[in-house]
């Protein structure tokens, strides 16, 4: 299956990436398969199931929430969540919200960048809270209030959506879907892979994206991630 190709060949080649043209997606993927097919969802109760699971999850993840605020707090000081806008569906803009990893005011002197694997502003607690994605946790109010989806291509700045949709072929595709909290790329690609590599994944998710079985197997490796602690 796919968790298991993606899973497997990091492992095995350390930094090696999954390259969607050089394999059978057929095959990996069992798009010809009856549950891929004819196992979904509309995106109205889609979005129903998604809004009650992310209220649940508020609940059951409140301790470590709570945890995590104190932690920031004691070891970093300053803000404990951090807020910056994305661009959404129908290039709308929002606001996403993260518990902060990085240095107060990171950026104040370099402008916007991208954050890289051994981004030397993000503190030691924020890489602990990066490889264990509890830092993603505060999205699941964005989830709540309708901006993101649990998956979906992760949302982009406009400063960057701006560059990528001028030069990246078929960018602005990413705009048919609500972005995520997690998607196909995050667990099949490095966390320095370009924005050309990931949409690749990005497309192939769209396309497929009312399939019950995919959104499970994305969850599945997303939740294993999460408790291995591993970092692509």
């Amino acid at each position: 299956m796919l968790g298991t190709y993606c899973m497997n060949n990091l492992v095995v080649n350390n930094k090696a990436s999954l390259n969607i043209e050089q394999f059978d997606m057929v095959n990996i993927f069992y798009t010809d398969s009856f549950l891929f097919n004819r196992l979904t969802l509309s995106e109205k109760v889609m979005s129903v199931i998604e809004t009650f699971f992310a209220f649940f999850l508020l609940i059951v993840f409140l301790p470590i929430m709570l945890a995590v605020s104190v932690a920031i707090k004691y070891t970093m000081g300053g803000s404990v969540f951090y807020t910056q806008t994305r661009v959404g569906r129908h290039g709308n803009h929002f606001l996403i919200i993260k518990f902060r990893t990085m240095i107060e005011n990171a950026e104040a002197e370099s402008g916007p960048r991208l954050s890289s694997k051994d981004d030397p502003r993000v503190t030691k607690l924020g890489k602990f809270l990066r490889s264990s994605h509890f830092d993603e946790l505060p999205q699941l109010m964005n989830v709540i209030h309708g901006d993101m989806s649990f998956i979906g291509p992760r949302p982009e700045r406009p400063e960057f959506v701006e560059n990528y949709e001028r030069e990246i072929d078929q960018y602005s595709r990413r705009r048919e879907v609500k972005p995520g909290i997690t998607g196909l790329a995050q667990i099949c690609l490095p966390y320095d892979a370009t924005a050309k590599e990931k949409l690749e994944y990005d497309v192939f998710y769209i396309d497929n994206q009312k399939s019950l079985l995919f959104n499970f197997i994305i969850s599945y490796y997303t939740a294993l991630k999460m408790v291995t602690f591993y970092k692509n």
